[in-house]
This record gives structure tokens, sequence and C-alpha cells, in this order.
């Protein structure tokens, strides 16, 4: 198993590639790049070193197995990480991130916006078919945004600056906004629930209700066939896709779809998803804990890549309900929590590092604001916080889910760490759509822990971005400094907002930060061309990779 050191090494060979904050915005301004170019990620999975050689070939099946099977496929109504993998090989958003995080065109031909800022003009490419043989026309991206605005974070985050979109013709599109939305463009691109584009007479038909199997149609390169409960969600390539000729990077430019089909496999026992990559049933590994890792570092057939990190762990709290809507006793959670013995217990050594910053360690937006709040590991501060909140005992629910074990884990260290310091501590275990249903209603839980994907901008994370995410953080000054880093087209400006937004965080303590999570992607040595042609923060894309006769 790689040491500490050994993961330390490889992700530093990373880091060092990132240019320092100010000087990464000045480059960005020598070339022309929008505000977006400041996300500061090294185009590390581009390196010709990490890049596999050989002609691709095509044909065959490849099979992902995955944690487990997600209710549904409507990404507009989920950030669930399945959904994410799966959906953006369907389905195509407005605009996409490249090799270096750019914000650039996907099925937009181009935008632009007005000298006062408030009119975005998008224009779309033409001849882009859906998978039901109809083509894509501005009727089509508006009912899919009016949709998704009213359902995601991010969509309801645009709204106090939406006056209205409308259809110039139908290949052109225009935001029409009461204020300047700098990250407009970003806000729109491919994310975790992000704005996917759908036929609008599948949307009229769905109505206010959840896709089912019949309306996942989206332009992507492969198609939905269909979808069999806890055995297997299956693509198949869409031999009608258009896409973008341009040269692949990230999530951008050419998808070459080689693969015939792809199949995702539910398997939420850990070790059978090993096992089956080891005996060739399985071609990748949605997932991997560390003691697996282990098991298969020097595994012939296998490969192991640790990548940079894509997530980073949180205890997120219901701030408008309950026990957690008490600003002081959230203030006694983030106390108590000592992290490295998260990490440990989610990724184990070598896999994770400690850091305060709510951004990414390999961004421009890293920063080290209020640090001392991060980590406390404070028990006696926690238990004084406490006693001024008269907390009298009463249980905190804490809900969790086997299905991902990592969240599983660092739910059992915090319930422990808590304990320790004064606090009555329910674990709830439920599977993962019980959980995403008790979440949905207030009165059903105080805490629970997930993680913060990887995203290019703060304005991208729906916690900071809007008032609906999970725990629903709201104040006065996190809504005005949120406006700010929206507004504002400065990047040194935007910075001093984020850093006064993760000052914010810290004091009113809607969730704790845990650790940074590295990346591991555990794959069939038969999959060729998918390590360094596409990101893994927010999940791979199947495209541009083959398989190799077994």
């Amino acid at each position: 198993m790689a040491t500490d050191h050994d993961a330390r090494s490889s992700f530093q060979k990373l880091t060092d590639q990132c240019l320092n904050r100010r000087s990464l915005v000045r480059r960005a301004g020598a070339l022309g790049l929008g505000a977006s170019a400041a996300s500061g990620l090294p185009a590390a999975h581009a390196d010709a070193a990490r890049r596999q050689e050989g002609e691709p070939r095509r044909g065959g099946r490849l099979r992902v197995a995955t944690t487990g099977q997600p209710a549904g496929l409507d990404m507009h109504l989920t950030n669930q990480r399945t959904v994410t993998l799966i959906d953006w090989h369907m389905f195509e958003a407005l605009f996409t991130f490249d090799a270096e995080y750019n914000t650039v065109p996907m099925l937009a031909q181009g935008s632009e916006v007005s000298a006062d800022g408030l009119t975005t003009t998008i224009t779309l490419r033409q001849g882009v078919p859906f998978h039901d043989g109809t083509e894509m026309v501005a009727a089509d991206v508006i009912a899919s945004f009016n949709r998704w605005a009213e359902v995601s974070s991010l969509g309801l985050a645009i709204a106090p600056f939406l006056q209205e979109v409308v259809e110039v013709d139908p290949s052109t599109i225009e935001f029409r906004l009461t204020s300047p939305l700098v990250a407009l463009p970003s806000m729109l691109a491919r994310q975790a629930q992000g704005l996917s584009i759908h036929p609008k007479t599948v949307l009229d038909a769905a109505g206010a209700d959840p896709l089912t199997d019949a309306g996942y149609i989206g332009t992507g390169p492969y198609q939905f066939v269909e979808r069999l409960p806890d055995r297997y969600t299956l693509l198949r390539r869409f031999d009608g896709y258009v896409g973008v000729d341009s040269e692949p990077g990230g999530y951008a430019g050419r998808k070459a779809a080689n693969v015939d089909e792809i199949e995702f496999v539910p398997v939420p026992e850990e070790a059978a998803r090993v096992a089956g990559l080891q005996s060739g049933e399985y071609h990748y590994l949605e997932e991997i804990i560390p003691d697996q890792i282990a098991v298969l570092q020097d595994y012939p057939g296998v490969t192991i890549e640790i990548l940079p990190p894509r997530s980073y762990g949180v205890i997120i709290m219901n701030t408008v309900a309950g026990l957690m809507s008490d600003v002081k006793i959230r203030q006694a959670v983030s106390a108590a929590i000592e992290v490295e013995s998260s990490g440990q217990a989610t990724h184990g050594d070598g896999y994770f590092e400690l850091g305060p910053g709510i951004m990414m360690p390999q961004t421009a937006w890293n920063s080290d604001a209020s640090a001392e709040l991060y980590n406390q590991n404070n028990p006696e501060r926690a238990s004084q916080l406490l006693q001024e909140a008269a907390y009298d005992g009463t249980p905190i629910r804490l809900l969790a889910t086997q299905e991902d074990l990592g969240d599983y884990n660092a739910a059992v260290v915090a319930q422990q760490q808590l304990e320790a310091a004064g606090f009555t501590v329910e674990l709830e275990v439920t599977d993962e759509a019980t959980l995403d249903e008790n979440l949905e209603s207030d009165d059903r839980w105080d805490m629970t822990t997930n993680a913060y994907v990887f995203r290019p901008d703060p304005v991208l994370i729906p916690a900071f971005a809007s008032c609906t995410a999970d725990g629903q953080w709201c104040s006065d000054a996190k809504v005005a400094v949120v406006e700010r880093l929206q507004t504002e087209s400065d990047f040194e400006t935007r910075f001093a907002a984020l850093e006064e937004l993760q000052t914010l965080w810290y004091e009113e303590a809607p969730a704790i930060k845990l650790v940074n999570n590295y990346g591991v992607a555990a794959l069939s040595s038969l999959v060729q061309g998918l390590l360094g042609a596409t990101h893994f923060e927010i999940e791979p894309e199947f495209v541009n990779c083959w398989l190799e006769e077994g």
C-alpha cells in the first residue's frame, strides 16, 4: 500500500504546477480568458506522462461497479454522485470545463455579454440531434432551464438576478438580468445537478413529476437502453451523436464513443466490487476504500492511480429546525470534532490531507482564513458551549447510509467524538433512498455526513450559492458576500469575498469541514485512454477510452 509520503509526493507533483494566485490571474487576462480561468486547477490529468498510449479500439461493453443504484436518473432533482456519473454520458450542458477548468461551450456555440452586463446572449450549435431524432432548438433549452431553475440549488441562486430568459430565434437565447452575474456560464455548465438539456416535449409530458425511463433522452454520445432495479443501468452508443470537433481536454472537446455499451452495475458490498475487478467482471470501480487499495495495489491486470483531491468530507447540520438551528450548539459541534481520525476511517493513511480551505487546495481559491476554527479537537470548549446553550441531552439524529462507507465511517467517528463532548447522538442508518427522503423533511434529521465535491468556482457550490441546499444555511451576511462573488469580475475582489465567506462559514458553523479526500481510480488494465483523458473531480467520462481485448 502506498505510504503517506508516497501519496503526498504524488500529489505534490501536481500542486507544484499551480501558478500562484496573482500570476494565474495575470495569465488569464493575457490569454483573454473569462473569470472562470482563475479557477487555478493545473491540467494534471492531461499530462503526457499519464496518458495511456495505443490505437483506440472500437467495441465491447464497459462494466462499471457502482456503490448502489439511485432511485432515478433525473439529474435536475439530485446531486447524487452515481447519477452524475451515469447521466453525463447521456446528457450535455450548454457549457463545460476544459483541462484547466476554463468554462467553454458545449451545446452552446458561443456567448456574448452586453456592455452593461445585463444581457447574456447564447448562440446554440445547430444540427444537434436528441436521441429521439429531433433537433435541439432554443425552446428545448429554455424548457430545460425553467424546470432546472425551480428545483436545483444553482438554478435558485440564479433566480434573484434573472428578469427573463427568451428565445431570440431557434438557435439563440437571451438571459436578461436585473444585475450582472459574471459566473452565469459556469453555473450553466456540466456539474453535479447541472443544467442538462432535454426535449421540451419530454419535460412537458413529465410535468411536475420526475423523469422516468422513457424520458431519459439527451444529446450525449450514449443513449439510455434499460434499467433493471438492483441489476444494472445500460447505455448504448448513440450513432447519431454530433459533438464538438476540437481537441479533447477535461470534459471538453471531441467525445469518441469507442465502447459499444456502458453497463453500470450496483454493487454495494466493497469486497464484491474489488473481487469483481480482480476477476475481470468489472472494468472500473466507482469507489474504493483504503483497505481494498492495498489488496489491489500490485494485483495483475489492475491499475490504481492516485488523483488530486476531488472532495472534502463535511458534517452538515440542519440550520432551520431542531437543535442545530441554534448556532451555539453548531459551534459546540465544531469545537468537538477532530478531523484526522475521520480521514483515517474514511480514506486511510496517505489518501487524505488536512486543510481549512472551503475550496480545493489545487485551486487559486484556497485560503487559510479562520484556520484556528478548523480541526479544533476541544471537547472542553464544546461542553462549555453546550452549557451556554442550555442543551438538555436531547438526542441528536445523525443520519447515514452504509451504501457509502466513507460517509458512514465519518458518521461513526463523529458520533464517538460528540458523545465524548457531552452530546447524546442517535446514529440512524438507512438505505440511500430513505436517507435522501429523510433529508427532504426538516423535522426528520439534525446532522448528516456527506462530501462537497470539487467545483472550480465558489459560486458553484450549492451550499454557498443558495439558501436551499442541504442544511439550508442562510443569513444576511452570507447573502451579501455571495452576491459580491456572483457579480464582481475582478478576481482579487472576488477572492477577498471568498475569504469573508470562509470566515463566516466557520463562525456560523452550518457544516464542519473534515479532510480533503484524494481521488483514487481503480480500473482494469484493459481500459485504455481513460487516465489523463478526462477529469475525475466531477466524475469521469468513459469517452475517448477503449477496451483492449482480454
